[in-house]
């Protein structure tokens, strides 16, 4: 096998920026390279012609909360039960492949302790494999939340930061930080203005607004402190309303209230359940370049339609839609990442390469990992997906080795 790959004949959907180019891959070290001066050894690369199809980063979901029967939050009796959650967690991971979703955030929901001692040094062990989905590290969504805004996370499990930053390592562990990409928590909830810098001064983790009642001033002050993204924007917050904008109105702040670069990223779960298509519109033109599309998705993505037990909760699964058993409560997702964009296109009428950055370029700069991951940049890792120009799959690519073929 070559070296090398020669990916030529090809769009490359990288920036919001469609252009006709040649991408060059080192599979050994499996980032992707610029073409030496004198090129190279003919026998040591390979040249495949792409027909004029488009060259994507992998796609990144930062938000994703289990799949295929697999629950994220969750806890074990004995050894027997660790190593069948570690089989099951590897095996989604690799199907998730087959979809184009390169690295995730594994996102662990409001919790006692006994889950996060369980299951962070696990989702969180940071990978690079060539045949399954990388962890980035945990998006930790609560406990310290808002009991007005719980959605469907557990209300017993729900707390206040009343120790300040002792309070996280009490809920997650001493060492949740190693395993931690995104803390997720209400900044109106006791104590946690105050640990926002803490849990941000490594440069390591993101704090992110979400679960939240607090108002735009509250929402100013968590970003000051340094907060630096919104969780699943206009879900488990206050309505967005002329006079009282609450934390909706941060993608939208003006100059005054707060300059450009420090407006946050912010989750968008475009599966017509969620959100309504014309607040998706209304949110991505306010800030394309700092929209992220999220699954939200569920244990239940890739399951048939029935009742499920998760905890002491039923969650009903009809197609995309998941409900708590018996009420409106949305209970996360059942929509793939790829869907989510091809919404976002027919709603938005953006071009294929805009709306693909919400899913590549976007969720990497959000995490400070853009110069390894969601971009097509030399040094980068050589995951990319193959896409005709209408965005059917074609092909996968990890670590610049094939990973499936869809033709």
């Amino acid at each position: 096998m070559a070296r090398y790959l020669h990916l030529t004949n090809c769009l490359l959907a990288d920036n919001s920026e469609l252009k006709e180019d040649d991408l060059f891959i080192d599979t050994v070290l499996g980032i992707i390279v610029e073409k030496p001066e004198g090129g190279f050894d003919s026998e040591n690369i390979e040249v495949i012609d792409l027909n004029g199809n488009i060259v994507s980063p992998g796609f990144i979901d930062i938000q994703i909360n289990g799949c295929f029967g697999l629950d994220f939050s969750t806890t074990f009796s004995g050894e027997k039960q660790r190593l069948e959650f570690v089989q099951e967690y590897n095996d989604s991971m690799e199907k998730l492949l087959k979809y184009g979703v390169t690295s995730i955030c594994p996102t662990v929901t409001s919790s006692f302790s006994d889950v996060y001692n369980d299951v962070l040094h696990i989702l969180g062990l940071k990978t690079r494999s060539p045949t399954k989905a990388d962890s980035l590290g945990v998006h930790i969504e609560g406990p310290f939340i808002s009991p007005q805004k719980k959605g469907c996370h557990p209300p017993e499990t729900l707390t206040a930061m009343t120790d300040g930053y002792q309070s996280l390592f009490k809920r997650y562990g001493r060492d949740f930080e190693k395993y931690a990409a995104i803390v997720t928590a209400a900044p109106e909830v006791e104590g946690c203005l105050e640990v926002i810098s803490e849990i941000t001064k490594s440069n390591q983790v993101v704090f992110s607004i979400g679960h939240t009642m607090s108002d735009f001033e509250t929402g100013l002050k968590a970003i000051h402190n340094g907060a630096t993204m919104m969780t699943h924007l206009y879900n488990a917050m206050p309505a967005y309303t002329a006079r009282n904008v609450g934390v909706v109105g941060l993608i939208s702040a003006t100059r005054d209230e707060l300059p450009s670069e420090k407006i946050p990223y912010y989750g968008l779960v475009a599966d017509g359940i969620h959100v309504h298509p014309s607040a998706i519109k209304a949110a991505y033109d306010a800030n394309p370049n700092k929209a992220i599309l999220v699954t939200d998705a569920m244990s239940l993505i890739g399951l048939e339609d029935g009742v499920y037990k998760r905890g002491n909760q039923s969650v009903e699964k009809k197609g995309h839609l998941l409900h708590l058993e018996g009420t409106e409560t949305i209970a996360g997702s059942a929509t793939y990442l790829l869907d989510c964009v091809h919404n976002l296109i027919k709603w938005t009428e953006i071009p294929i390469q805009d709306a693909l950055a919400t899913i590549t370029n976007n969720p990497a700069r959000s995490l400070k990992i853009s110069k390894r991951k969601g971009f097509l940049n030399p040094g980068c890792d050589a995951d990319f997906n193959v896409l005709t120009k209408t965005g059917k799959l074609k092909e996968v690519y990890k670590l610049g080795l094939k990973a499936h073929d869809f033709d």
